[in-house]
Parts: structure tokens; sequence; C-alpha cells
């Protein structure tokens, strides 16, 4: 037996040797859009007159805010711009220069390294998402609407020429990829998402405004259609440096479009715009004023928001005897309704939270979407979660369900509802929503006196957790007054 252990132990080794080995995956990412895509955000130049003295640069911001925000890493123990070793870049400027290396500052228009568009925080948030390597290839044009230079083959009129370009420079990038980026031979591009930031100049022209919302759905289509992947995951940043909401609006309603909200994400972003005298240049509005701040954060943002995407593409497990899908056509009415208000609270549950004709009347001041429907369960809310609550950004989540997983011949116990919660909450936050969570508890009633102490078990077990997270809160109604002689009252009650 001794003298067959080192044959075998040869066979073995010379098998694996000989089995091919698959080639690493690299995830490709196409950023498009016109000149804040491009990058104008100034990273660490200070001249007095041309750059307001170094105010709103990203070295100005790390060394005062965004090192105690988290981003110590951008730069290296001796003060130097930090390289990703995961993250890669390919982006041919407008100018002719190509530009071709590891993610760092620098992927601007202008020759030298003083200056970053988004693709320096959107590196950021995929290197960390992905354990393979990243290539984002930019393709960007200053002073180019959708309405004309970017416009999609199925809208009226010819193809723009920048919708050509855009995609040609990416297919070359792809064609290139080895010998720009000698780390990223033998690897094999997949096409992961696409990030579109644009909209000045057709924010300035009333056609450009009128027609956004039609053209930019069109734009996703045939972006789809033409990179072979009809669900493509697509983040459109908003022009958030725009002051006149008509036009940021029609970018939001394009991205709610039935035809393409599936795997589309509107990132806001006004929030990022930062006042001009603690700024480089203070004349260049539609520009950000060039602060660094911006543009990173900005990046961040639609890092984050395809993140958030890619998450969704993922369905969760679904329980044995549980059947979401039953509810598809319930979603698919959800994505036909109007365009919701922004930041809204979202409620989601069952019947209840439908029939709460009064919500919005309620709840004034604060815009509230109503995403109940009747018979749903917790297992329904958590499989369709980014449809009822994560694509909308929610500034609240209000959940009441429970109530029909608790019923019936056969219903679940109290420790697989709050197991549910707690994948409910983790699911809800690997799409990209930070925004607290308001569980109502489940609330006894008559057709299902026989399940009060499972009820009150269930409550106890949830309440339990939300004491330990300061982003979940625990609301009990006024349940006392719906019982009598310690059972549900039925005048409280509709017949359902």
């Amino acid at each position: 037996m001794r003298r067959l252990l080192p044959l075998l132990s040869l066979l073995v080794t010379t098998a694996l040797a000989q089995e091919p080995t698959k080639p690493r995956v690299v995830r490709v990412f196409l950023l498009a859009g016109q000149s804040n895509m491009e990058g104008h955000g100034v990273a660490d130049l200070d001249d007095e007159r041309d750059y307001n003295g170094g105010r709103g640069t990203l070295l100005h911001w790390l060394e005062h805010e965004g090192k105690e925000e988290g981003f110590a890493d951008l730069r290296n123990a001796d003060g130097t711009w930090a390289t990703r070793d995961d993250v890669f870049v390919s982006y041919r400027t407008g100018g002719g220069t190509k530009k071709v290396a590891p993610l760092t500052v620098g992927f601007g228009p202008y020759e030298g390294k003083h200056h970053i568009g988004p693709e320096l925080g959107i590196g950021r948030a995929l290197g960390d998402h992905f354990e393979e390597p990243v290539l984002l290839v930019k393709t960007a044009w200053g002073g180019k609407s959708l309405v004309k230079d970017f416009r999609p083959p199925s809208a009226d009129g010819d193809t723009g020429p920048f919708y050509v370009q855009m995609l040609d420079e990416y297919r070359s990038a792809l064609q290139t990829m080895a010998q720009d980026h000698p780390a990223l031979a033998g690897c094999t591009p997949k096409l992961t998402g696409f990030v579109w930031f644009q909209g000045w100049n057709d924010a300035c022209d009333r056609d450009g405004t009128q027609s956004y919302a039609e053209n930019l759905a069109l734009l996703i289509q045939d972006v789809r259609k033409d990179l072979g992947d009809a669900e493509l995951p697509f983040v459109v940043g908003e022009t958030g440096n725009w002051d006149r909401e008509e036009f940021r609006e029609a970018q939001r309603r394009g991205c709610h479009d039935a035809a393409i909200a599936r795997g589309t994400r509107f990132v806001a972003t006004q929030h990022f715009l930062r006042k001009k005298e603690n700024s480089p240049n203070t004349g260049h509005g539609h520009h950000w004023f060039g602060n660094g701040e911006s543009y990173f954060k900005i990046g961040c943002a639609l890092g984050k928001g395809m993140c958030s995407l890619l998450a969704a593409r993922t369905r969760p497990e679904v329980p044995a005897g549980e059947n979401p899908l039953a509810c598809r056509e319930t979603i698919a009415a959800f994505d036909a309704e109007p365009l919701p208000p922004r930041n809204p609270v979202v409620f989601v549950g069952s019947s209840s939270i439908r029939g709460w004709k009064t919500l919005a009347e309620d709840m004034a001041p604060m815009p509230v979407l109503n995403r109940g429907f009747g018979g749903s369960k917790i297992t329904d809310a958590i499989h369709w979660l980014d449809e009822l609550v994560a694509r909308h950004d929610p500034s609240c989540v209000v959940v009441f369900t429970g109530t029909n997983d608790l019923a019936g011949e056969t219903p679940r116990s109290a420790e697989w509802v709050a197991e549910r919660f707690d994948e409910l909450v983790a699911r809800l936050r690997a799409l990209g929503c930070d925004a607290p969570v308001v569980w109502i508890a489940i609330t006894p009633t008559p057709s299902r006196v026989q399940h009060l102490q499972l009820v009150q078990r269930t409550n106890e077990l949830v309440a339990e957790r939300c004491a330990k997270d300061p982003t979940l809160h625990f609301v009990v109604p006024p349940t006392h007054a719906l019982l009598a002689g310690g059972k549900p009252d039925a005048k409280w009650f509709q017949k359902d």
C-alpha cells in the first residue's frame, strides 16, 4: 500500500496539471455621456487665479473631510495618488489622446493627471464589489446632446454619430484590451453594465427637454439590443447641476418607462453640488464648478447604483411551498403606474396596506408610495423587493406583512417569519437601500383567532431584532382597542 501512495499522488498531480484552466473573467462596464462624464473635477491644482487657491479640489476635500469619511485610501502614505491593481480604464479623449492604465487620478479630458471624472468613484465601488478585475471603457465628448448627437436608432431621424462612435470605441477597447492592459491578457471580457451621465445640452434646448424621457428609454432599449443583453444593467445619473426641475424629472421619467424599468436605476446627484465660492472653477457651473468632491461622490453614487442593480439580478432562494412568481401580473401593473414622487415613504405588504385609501392624506406632507397587494406574503416582498421598494430610492420603508404566512391549516412558525424579516432587511441593504425600516406589528384578526399566540410570539421576535438595530423600528398599533374579552373585536374588521 505504501508503494502505491507515491504513484497515486503522481497520477493525481498529472491529471490536475493536464486539466485546462478556465480563463479569468474581467467585468466590463461602458461609461458614456458628455463633458461631465469626460471629467472636469480638479484633483490638486491650486493656482489662486485659475483654481480659487485649491478650494474644493479632491485633495483639499481629502485633507479636510474625506479622510474622516473613509476615503483615505485614495492616497498613498507619501501623499501621491493611489493606483488600484484590480480596476483598469480605457479612454480616448475628444482630442484623440489614448489613456489606458490602472485606475487612479488623471482620466479627465486634459493632458496630465490633475483632473477626474466619475470613473474614480465608479471604479472604486465596482472594484470593491467584484473579486474579478474590472475594466471601465469610457466614451464621452463635451457638448453632445441625446436629441441629436447620441440619438438612438429607434428614435425619429438619423442615428446620432456619437451613438455609433460610442459603440465603435467600446468594441475597439475590447479588441486591444490585452495590449493596453497586460495584466488582463488571457482574460475573457464580460459586459456587465452601462453608466450614462449626460444631459446639459438637452436641458438647454426645448426640443431636447421635451423629448428626453422618450429618447432615453429608446437609448436604453437600443444599447441593450446592440450589445446583446436585453437586461443589461443601466444606471442613469441625474444632471444635478441644472436648476430647472422639468428636465431632471424628464430624466427620471425616462428611467421609469415600463419597457426598460427593469434593470434601470436613476441616481440623484443634485445633493453633490457645492457652492461656487468653495470650488476651483467659480464660473463653471456647467461642470459642477470643477469641484473634486462632487465628481468623486457622483461616481461613488453611480457605482453604488450599479452594484444594487447587480444584486437585483440575482433573486433570493425561494423557500419550499412559496410561489412569488404568482405575483408577476401585479408587479407589472405597478411598473405601468405613473411616475412616483421622489424619495417616497414606501408602504409594502398585504391587503391592509393596499386598502389604506387615505394613506397619502394621513401621511401628508410626506410623499408616499403604496406597494401593498392582497394575499401577499413576506416571501413575495423579499422576491420583488427591488421592484416594490429599492428602485424608488425611498426615504423610509414601512412593512406590514406576515399575516398571510401565519394563516391557514399549516401556518409558518414565528421563528420562520422572524428569519424572513432578517432576510428582508439584508436583501434591502444589498440592493443599496439604506433607508430606515418600520415594521408594523402583525395585528390579531377575528378570522384567525386560533393563531393569536403565534401572532404574539412573532411580534416579540421581530421587536427583539428591531431593538438591536437603530435603523429598524417596531410599531405597535393600539391593539388593545381591537380586542374584546382578549380576542379580536369583529366590529373593527372588514370581511377580508
